[in-house]
């Protein structure tokens, strides 16, 4: 028997990386991860991932809500909505390290 990869596009990997982030594992029901290079290839079903490979999965990736970051060696993955939440630098903090500031 052939051991073939079906190889995939990046939205089906994008749909991959959405059910992965639903999954229960390291000790919670569903959200954030890091997937390895290895692992994200591994998913892919290429030998090789490419830059525009990988650019086309991370806008895919966004178009489902989700932010997908080039870590180097690893990527990780969060819901949109959960960076949206993060608070907001104020104008008078960004104020004290502009061009005037420390």
């Amino acid at each position: 028997m052939t051991n073939i990869k079906k190889r995939k596009t990046p939205a089906e990997v994008a749909n991959i990386l959405a059910k992965i982030y639903e999954k229960e594992f390291g000790g919670k029901d569903r959200g954030r991860f890091q997937i390895s290079r290895e692992g994200l290839r591994e998913i892919s079903g290429k030998k090789r991932l490419e830059d525009p490979i990988i650019t086309e999965t991370i806008n895919e990736s966004y178009e489902r809500g989700f932010v997908v970051t080039d870590l180097g060696e690893d990527f990780s993955v969060i819901e949109e909505s959960v960076m949206r939440n993060y608070r907001k630098v104020p104008k008078q903090i960004i104020g004290e390290f502009g061009p005037n500031g420390r």
